[in-house]
């Protein structure tokens, strides 16, 4: 539902958010996260933990709409690469902190409480408070005036199409389908098909997101050397051998590195992706396209993840593997079919020079 609920309000809040300014989205997008957040944990009502979910959906997509073309405006040419990189890395960074945190002080709230559930209700509160901490940051940001009140309606959709917008949509259909058949698995998958205790899945998995944060870190000095494009397409080709070898396990040993390896070359290329999304377009669309990308990548992940779950229930914990493997090639071969005009014109040029 959460999923669905950023994927289908994408554009909305695209267009009623600009109405109000990027740092005000922002803002928005941190409150309406931090209370529903607040919620979902404070009740046992099935019901209002789904509307409560939505709710944080539509936070998250102001957050995820209005991020990138923020980063956009706000950076040179020279430092754009770096700095959505640098938000990247430092969000998962914060992810692997945060989840570890969250253990540690729901294990200490629950020797002083009489019921285990309230140590980690009160731990998960605490860190949701976060959301209202980061606000002070953005407080402190500058306006910076020419890229406020530039107001966009549903009509203006048209006018962010082009041919390569609608290639690296479908590409980003394509990956978010196969992330959803298996990355909001990767718990459920250690845990029976590995038969290991909850504290080595837990390992792995910090193992896997100090991975993303390395690769994030890594890819704008590959990027300086090959390119975005070259870097983008090694990368998630580069993933897939260490996506069959979770999806075929050999070894407890293999299986955490190549979990490392997955998470490192895969996620190397959101830095790079967000910024190519934010070229294709002129600054007034930026948070419309972002949108656009949004509510492709959650709708199709959402569709991942239905399938996913079936697939492992009724096929085997492997089966989607497969799936995500060819998701994985056939987007990446779709993506460097958007490019590949650009660069034989190039060609022609340097030819005829």
């Amino acid at each position: 539902m959460r999923r669905l609920s950023v994927g289908f309000s994408a554009i909305i809040m695209a267009i009623l958010a600009s109405r109000f300014g990027r740092k005000n989205a922002l803002g928005f997008g941190l409150i309406v996260i931090g209370l529903s957040a607040i919620g979902i944990v404070s009740t046992t009502n099935i019901f209002i933990m789904q509307i409560l979910s939505v709710a944080f959906g539509i936070g998250q997509t102001t957050l995820m709409t209005f991020q990138s073309p923020f980063l956009y405006s706000e950076s040179t040419d020279e430092s754009r690469v770096y700095a959505f990189s640098a938000s990247f890395s430092t969000r998962n960074a914060a992810f692997m902190t945060g989840s570890l945190l969250t253990g540690i002080l729901a294990d200490f709230i629950t020797t002083r409480v009489a019921e285990p559930y309230l140590g980690i209700r009160y731990a998960l509160i605490s860190i949701s408070l976060m959301s209202f901490v980061a606000l002070i940051p953005l407080v402190l940001i500058k306006d910076n005036k020419h890229q406020e009140g530039k107001h966009i309606n549903f009509r203006e959709i048209k006018n962010v199409y082009s041919r390569k917008l609608l290639i690296i949509l479908i590409y980003t259909c394509f990956i978010g389908f196969g992330a959803g058949m298996v990355v909001p698995f990767f718990g459920v998958y250690l845990k029976y098909q590995l038969d290991i205790t909850d504290s080595i899945v837990g390992t792995i998995l910090a193992i896997a997101q100090m991975g993303t944060v390395i690769g994030g870190l890594t890819v704008p000095f590959i990027a300086k050397k090959i390119g975005k494009v070259n870097t983008i397409t090694l990368v998630q080709m580069g993933s897939i051998p260490f996506l069959i070898l979770i999806g075929a396990p050999t070894s407890l040993v293999m299986v955490a590195i190549a979990f490392f390896f997955r998470s490192s070359l895969m996620n190397m290329a959101h830095p790079l992706i967000q910024n190519l999304y934010m070229d294709v377009t002129e600054d007034k669309y930026r948070p419309l396209v972002s949108s656009l990308r949004s509510t492709v990548s959650n709708i199709s992940r959402a569709g991942g993840i239905m399938l996913g779950g079936y697939m492992m229930a009724n096929v085997g914990y492997g089966s989607p593997y497969v799936v995500t493997i060819i998701c994985y090639i056939i987007g990446t071969i779709i993506f460097r079919s958007a490019y590949k005009p650009i660069r034989r014109r190039n060609k022609i040029k340097s030819f005829e020079h």
